[in-house]
């Protein structure tokens, strides 16, 4: 089983052109440099439009932060595919004086950071209308969240969108531990404040009437449920009948492993049953992704795992003792049982979290 990698590769060299004094960019062979002169011109030409507002004695703080969001926006150039050729599109630069109008207000670093990264998901993700409103909407108030209330945002949206790609549990977890522990760049908030926050920015819903989140150890074991799973019993005719299968597409008793909570046990090497659909299985022929008939064998041997809430409840006591054995794993636990209320995040908070989790580890799947 492996994981899907996506990869990211430079644009085509491009060419100027002058309309209506905005400089346009199209495909023709330039260097590095001249590619960077062509989108500092750009950025140049849109400053007049992004601070038209101010008096002169702003402009030059103005111009110095916009200055900063340039620098982190020319390295991007070359490592993400089309958005060299997005500097001609209307609708990116109208995103792009947003941006210079957010970092013109705002003095923090991560601020033109985070401005970078909504360009580029617009880039990647603007075909999409309704993902373009949710960029431009997050663009609008980066220089207004709250540093820590950013912060748990994108960690309770990673928490409901990213899972590990290993089936093997100490690996998996590992893998989300160290995933935490670059999330979770500062304390994270506590009390009503930063929900509070988050709802007047449009980036979360608060639940009408006296609603809470799940407790941790209730909701998480039901998102990994390959992990935290009962199985299927040594020797039982269960275990038989499902290595039978396996048997039938090379794979036999390898397909199963021993349950890391429960002793007699053994189970798929899986996440979730939803991770079978992007298995990808080793035989003698080589990797290949699943097939449809290994995947009805996968999901047969899933309905045979033994139901039993006992034994369910066992599993996922064990689950969370060594989920808590990693230090950022359960500072997360602690954290999300102390959320006092429950919400929804909306599109515009999905786009803002998503482009921090980016921002802070580039290796993350898309999340949209």
């Amino acid at each position: 089983m492996d994981i899907n990698k996506h990869t990211q590769q430079a644009g085509d060299n491009s060419q100027q052109m002058q309309a209506n004094n905005i400089t346009i960019i199209n495909n023709n062979g330039l260097t590095e440099e001249q590619v960077n002169e062509r989108v500092k011109k750009v950025v140049n030409e849109l400053i007049p439009v992004a601070i038209k507002e101010y008096t002169e004695e702003a402009r030059e703080t103005a111009n110095e932060r916009i200055a900063k969001l340039e620098n982190f926006i020319l390295p991007r150039i070359s490592q993400v595919d089309g958005m060299m050729e997005s500097f001609a599109d209307p609708a990116f630069q109208r995103l792009l004086v947003k941006a210079e109008q957010e970092a013109a207000v705002s003095e923090r670093d991560a601020d033109y950071e985070l401005l970078t990264e909504l360009l580029v998901c617009h880039v990647q993700k603007g075909d999409d209308r309704k993902n373009r409103a949710g960029i431009i909407k997050a663009t609008e108030i980066v220089d207004m969240v709250d540093n820590d209330a950013l912060c748990g945002l994108t960690i309770i949206n990673t928490l409901e969108s990213i899972k590990p790609a290993w089936g093997n549990v100490s690996e998996g977890l590992a893998i989300l531990n160290r995933l935490y522990k670059k999330l979770e760049y500062m304390d994270l908030p506590m009390g009503i404040e930063w929900l509070e926050h988050l709802d007047a920015l449009g980036a979360i819903r608060l639940s009408s009437g006296i609603t809470t989140l799940k407790k941790f150890s209730e909701y998480y074991p039901g998102v990994l449920t390959g992990y935290a799973c009962v199985g299927i019993k040594k020797g039982s005719e269960e275990h038989k009948k499902a290595a039978e299968l396996l048997s039938t597409v090379n794979i036999g008793l390898n397909g199963l492993v021993d349950n890391y909570f429960l002793d007699g046990y053994v189970r798929l090497e899986i996440v979730n049953k939803n991770h079978i659909d992007s298995l990808k299985i080793a035989d003698s022929e080589g990797v290949h992704n699943i097939r449809p008939d290994e995947k009805k064998i996968f999901d047969d041997i899933w309905n045979m795992y033994e139901k039993n809430s006992a034994l369910q409840n066992k599993v996922s006591r064990a689950f969370i003792d060594e989920w808590d054995s990693f230090e950022s794993l359960k500072k997360i636990h602690q954290w999300w049982d102390k959320i006092p209320t429950a919400f929804s995040i909306t599109q515009i908070g999905r786009i803002l979290a998503h482009t921090n989790a980016k921002r802070c580890d580039p290796s993350l799947p898309d999340l949209l």
